[in-house]
């Protein structure tokens, strides 16, 4: 009764009871949200361990029917025997997915077989007509859909229970085999295991949700449910937090509530000390507002808000972008957590060097914001030097030094802008004009910036007076790095001038790209290198492999039914043409780049990573996406002597490319000390001027005409 009482003799008291009561509710919610958050993450996690763990699992076993595959049509059905099939099983590897036996069976029967103890029984089983209804069901589906599917779990005639990965064959659209994959279930259901934990309960079920591996039974209400889909495989993880974890979540809830209700009568006693937590609190909060969690450094929102108020108190000022230099191979080598570390002990050094006439801003990654509040233009100079020689010294984490520069570029409101996404642009304009020259250095924004702005319309519209039928396809010799020898050709697009001056090529992709016509030009480039394919061929009685570059805007459905005419039309075998995906491009859209490249990789084209480490998908991509080669980007090799973290790139391309299986080709060998390098290291192939430039058809025939005299 006497809270009552107090309730209506203090409007004081009132509002720390109302705040008191609104505060116990929302730390009670606060804290089931926190959990729920903090549940999802935990079976975010256990779910891409699980759906990782599964995914290596069928890129092995589909790798392995790949091989199969490739063997089958290389000999050819009719040519097949025992013989050659034992020498192709004795000279690959099985191993690590729980092998029981592998077997081929021309029309469907079963004529060859390979085991470590070899067993008559399934030679001359017929399994188009198998009296098993699933066999049949699987076989006639694999030949229908020219996808791989999979049997099983089921007890094998030869004994045991085992998955069975089946897979057509085709020879000139014609099925001429079945391939088959037959894998220990218990194997595969032991390394299942081995991704549980005693938090959630985990599934895999075939399409039909029927469960394949552990003890979770496919039901509605699944805290999370995906499918994992390879060279059209379909199998779907299942995750359910367990009971134990449960139980432990409901009495951590209940003893929270409970403490809470505790500090909510404290709360009420304590009511003076409300208004000092509560001013705590907004501080907090205007903190997370305005500064960058991971750096301390005020953060977008605080530069919007200063450079406005400067705009309206028409103040001028100097801003600079700057861009850590060489920052993105150490992230990529290193890990995330020591490129964060790194920002954090850089932010330190920018906290100390903040004044009332400088202020530094994270704009985002390792993008940052100099806000230089004066007009005088020296003064702006001496304010930038002591930001690089915060750079002098190295970033020292875990006893190793780490040297990173900056590239800053300098606009002046109201000269180069009136707002703050026009200072921005033009700052960003100038800080990559530097990046792409000096690095490490500063620079002002000019009227020669806005003359070059010019110059790309004047460029587009001279581009413009040129047809496809312009262009021409140039062809540089890959060669192979151990013995030298000429084993195919990377197209490559060339458009000359009326005076015969070459076009700069790069800018005329961008133009196309941004024009919405590089598809036309990557079709018109592999039409053109098909045809030099079948002229070559005929020349030289040889089949050499030819690689073209496609931009990801290109990669579509469209496409490959492109790809499909051109094998017909010129009869070429995939198998000796490589697709280039440009890194530098960027995927809009990496699962459906996946599907397509794995759509492509089924016709038998292999696909290469081209710029690999000078783009966006850095070392993240190998794992995702069906690659066959990885071409280095020339910048690594022209600067691996003096740049420890080029060279440190290139080895890990190296060991991560070997333990996958994809092979490596150097760009721009231009030395033979470079040469040496690349064979030290183990690199396939190369190309460069060392050996020889881009040639036309024309040239390039006598080139090889003058080596088969040699």
């Amino acid at each position: 009764m006497k809270i009552f009482e107090r309730i209506r003799e203090n409007k004081g008291f009132s509002i720390i009871l109302l705040f008191s009561t609104f505060f116990w509710v929302f730390s009670i919610v606060l804290f089931i949200v926190t959990n729920n958050t903090a549940k999802s993450e935990l079976i975010n996690v256990e779910s891409s361990r699980a759906l990782t763990h599964y995914e290596l699992v069928l890129h092995n076993i589909i790798d392995n029917l790949d091989k199969i595959e490739v063997f089958t049509t290389t000999v050819g059905v009719s040519e097949l025997s025992q013989d050659k099939f034992d020498q192709f099983t004795e000279t690959n590897s099985f191993e690590g997915i729980g092998f029981i036996s592998l077997s081929i069976a021309p029309e469907g029967v079963i004529e060859y077989y390979y085991v470590e103890e070899y067993d008559e029984s399934l030679i001359g089983l017929d399994l188009v007509n198998d009296e098993r209804a699933h066999v049949r069901e699987a076989v006639e589906y694999s030949i229908e859909n020219d996808v791989i599917v999979i049997n099983g779990p089921f007890v094998l005639i030869q004994g045991g229970n085992g998955l069975v990965f089946r897979k057509a064959v085709f020879e000139a659209g014609e099925f001429v085999a079945i391939i088959n994959l037959v894998v220990q279930y218990e194997t595969l259901n032991a390394q299942f295991y081995n991704t549980s934990s005693d938090v959630v309960d985990l599934g895999i079920y075939d399409k039909d949700n029927n469960l394949i591996f552990g003890e979770l039974e496919y039901e509605e209400n699944l805290d999370f449910y995906q499918k994992i889909q390879l060279d059209n495989i379909d199998w779907n993880v299942g995750v359910k937090v367990s009971r134990d974890y449960r139980i432990s979540s409901l009495l951590i809830n209940v003893t929270i509530v409970s403490l809470s209700s505790t500090l909510y009568i404290f709360a009420i006693i304590l009511g003076s000390r409300f208004y000092r937590s509560n001013k705590e609190l907004i501080s907090n909060q205007k903190k997370l507002i305005h500064f960058d969690n991971l750096t301390g450094l005020p953060n977008r929102r605080l530069l919007i808000n200063d450079i406005n108020t400067a705009i309206r108190n028409e103040k001028p000022f100097y801003l600079g972008f700057g861009d850590l230099d060489n920052f993105k191979n150490l992230n990529d080598i290193l890990g995330h957590s020591v490129g964060d570390k790194y920002l954090q002990d850089i932010s330190e050094r920018f906290i100390g060097i903040i004044s009332d006439i400088l202020n530094v801003y994270r704009w985002g990654g390792d993008e940052f914001i100099f806000m230089f509040n004066t007009q005088n233009k020296n003064d702006t100079i001496n304010l930038l030097a002591s930001i690089y020689d915060i750079f002098k010294e190295p970033i020292i984490i875990k006893e190793t030094n780490y040297n990173v520069s900056i590239s800053i570029g300098v606009v002046r409101y109201p000269d180069h802008g009136d707002t703050i996404d026009d200072l921005v642009k033009r700052a960003d304009i100038v800080m990559y004009d530097i990046k792409s020259h000096n690095r490490n250095t500063f620079g002002f924004f000019e009227d020669e910036y806005l003359d070059n702005l010019q110059r790309e319309v004047d460029f587009e519209n001279k581009l413009n007076e040129y047809e496809l039928e312009d262009f021409q396809v140039y062809l540089q010799p890959l060669v192979k790095t151990n013995t030298n020898e000429i084993i195919g050709f990377e197209a490559l697009s060339r458009l000359f001038d009326r005076n015969s001056e070459l076009i700069n090529t790069s800018e005329v992709v961008k133009v196309y790209e941004r024009k919405g016509d590089i598809f036309k030009l990557d079709k018109y480039i592999v039409e053109q290198t098909c045809k030099y394919s079948v002229k070559l061929k005929k020349e030289f009685k040889k089949d050499f492999t030819f690689s073209f570059n496609i931009s990801p805007i290109t990669l579509s459905n469209e496409y490959i039914e492109f790809l499909e005419l051109m094998i017909e039309k010129y009869k070429i075998n995939p198998i000796y043409f490589v697709i280039e995906i440009i890194e530098t491009t960027g995927f809009k859209d990496i699962n459906e780049s996946v599907r397509l490249l794995n759509k492509l990789r089924g016709l038998g084209f292999r696909i290469a990573m081209d710029d690999f480490g000078m783009g966006f998908s850095s070392l993240s991509y190998i794992t995702r996406l069906p690659l066959s080669l990885i071409k280095i980007d020339r910048n690594f090799i022209q600067n691996y002597q003096s740049n420890k973290f080029d060279k440190m790139l290139i080895l890990t391309i190296r060991d991560i490319s070997k333990s996958l299986d994809i092979e490596i080709v150097v760009e721009g060998i231009e030395t033979e000390e470079q040469l040496d390098f690349i064979k030290e290291i183990g690199a396939h192939y190369y190309q460069g001027y060392l050996h020889s430039k881009p040639m036309n058809i024309e040239r390039l025939i006598n080139f090889l005409q003058e080596i088969e005299v040699k």
